[in-house]
């Protein structure tokens, strides 16, 4: 048999055992689909935040957020060493990258040798931060890595793994501001801080400008709404994730039928230019965001369905949390990145711990469609009860085990799916038994 053969019958086996493994836990009937559940949820049309009241709710959030959202219109002009200090610490928290040990994971196929990781550290700067740092001001100009710690290399838990690299931290969409602190030691990286991340960015994919150029897109006046889950503006350029937004040049359509934007680039020396152009009136984008409603939820969740799982946004895909936050941003909610911070911003939490199955069960039966469900390093978005009265939910999942024959295996799914709640984690606990709680506002 022909080499070109066998590598298409190995990829086409494994594009099986993919699909296979994903309907052992995605429900594939017409539960997958979002008529079913915004046609059992009569009243999930209305809205239970008013456009007027987002700022408020987004202001609350804010402040349990404190240590995760970022008021960027209210960011000092100058920072001081010590501040530079904890800001940069807390990022290599994240990864555990603060500790002087070595850890287990592997660059390049091979084990991290203690010269790469001192190096990656020492890359930071610590000991040679200045005493007073003058901020700059940015706009990310494409889909930006934000990295844990000033290096590109991956960093993985195993030496085959190529997708759930240590050092990602999220991803930054285009026009997104940010302050600039300082340089890396090596001037290949730039810190930042963004609306609800810390880290590391390649100086070339940002636009460096005044602040009041930059005011605008923190605190836009007139503006798109990505809706759509994955779009590129202008077409095959810059790739946009729901939940980004985009400035406008004029507050109404064109006489096209046109939006006309601002799209921001650099030019050779890293200085802001605006590019002005038109872009469709299309239905991946809205101005402001959607009305905040229960279905709407449902209907952006759903506009996820079938695509990949990103780690830390890797693959221009997204994970359980950054999935939550876009749904959630397109109706004008502001979440933080991550699970355990977004479980703290609920308006509205109830607590499963230490709950018992029929409790829990009564609880999430009751509770509205949208809300999040939260368990230790996952978020789900709740869909409602089928007609069976089975709990359903739509999220970003990575993947679950199976326990057959006395064997224990891990099946990566990758995918964003409808599930119940009963697959297994490592220790053969189903989901149901994991939540913590479920949030909504």
């Amino acid at each position: 048999m022909g080499k070109k053969l066998l590598t298409l019958l190995g990829v086409i086996l494994m594009l099986i055992s993919t699909t296979a493994q994903a309907a052992g836990v995605s429900i594939q009937d017409n539960r997958a689909t979002v008529d079913y559940w915004t046609g059992k949820n009569k009243t999930g049309e209305a809205a239970f935040v008013q456009t007027a009241d987002l700022e408020m709710l987004n202001l609350q959030i804010q402040q349990k957020s404190s240590n995760t959202i970022v008021d960027l219109a209210k960011y000092p002009e100058k920072v001081y060493v010590q501040w530079m200090t904890n800001k940069i610490t807390a990022a290599m928290k994240i990864g555990s990258f603060d500790a002087a040990e070595t850890p287990k994971l592997f660059k390049s196929g091979t084990a991290l040798t203690n010269f790469s990781y001192t190096q990656a550290r020492k890359n930071c700067g610590l000991d040679v931060l200045p005493a007073v740092c003058v901020v700059r001001y940015a706009l990310t100009i494409d889909r930006t890595n934000l990295r844990l710690l000033p290096e590109s290399a991956g960093w993985f838990t195993s030496e085959t793994d190529t997708h759930y690299d240590q050092l990602q931290a999220t991803v930054l969409d285009p026009g997104e501001p940010v302050v600039v602190l300082i340089d890396s030691q090596d001037k290949e990286f730039v810190f930042v801080e963004s609306r609800t991340y810390a880290g590391w960015v390649k100086p070339s994919a940002l636009a460096f400008t005044d602040k009041a150029t930059w005011m605008k897109y923190v605190a836009p006046q007139n503006y798109l709404t990505v809706v759509a889950s994955r779009k590129t503006i202008p077409q095959g350029k810059a790739f946009y994730q729901m939940g980004s937004r985009v400035l406008l040049r004029a507050p109404d359509l064109q006489k096209d039928g046109s939006w006309a934007v601002n799209i921001p680039s650099a030019d050779a020396n890293g200085i802001l230019i605006e590019q002005g152009l038109n872009i469709p009136n299309d239905n991946g984008v809205v101005k402001g965001a959607l009305a905040c409603s229960e279905n709407n939820l449902i209907r952006q969740a759903f506009r996820f369905l079938g695509e990949g799982y990103g780690w830390g946004g890797l693959e221009n895909n997204v994970d359980c949390s950054a999935f939550a936050q876009d749904v959630y941003r397109s109706v004008g909610i502001e979440l933080p990145r991550d699970s355990i911070n977004q479980e703290k911003a609920m308006a509205r939490s109830i607590s499963l711990k230490n709950m018992t199955r029929e409790q829990r069960l009564d609880i999430l039966k009751k509770s509205k469609a949208g809300s999040l469900i939260f368990l230790p390093g996952h978020v789900m978005i709740y869909l409602g009860n089928d007609d069976n009265g089975e709990p359903l939910a739509i999220h970003a999942l990575s993947s679950y085990y199976t326990f057959e024959d006395g064997k224990t295996v891990k099946h990566y799914v990758k995918k964003v799916l409808v599930s119940d709640l009963h697959f297994q984690n490592k220790d053969k606990i189903e989901i149901i038994d994991r939540i913590t709680s479920i949030g909504n506002f």
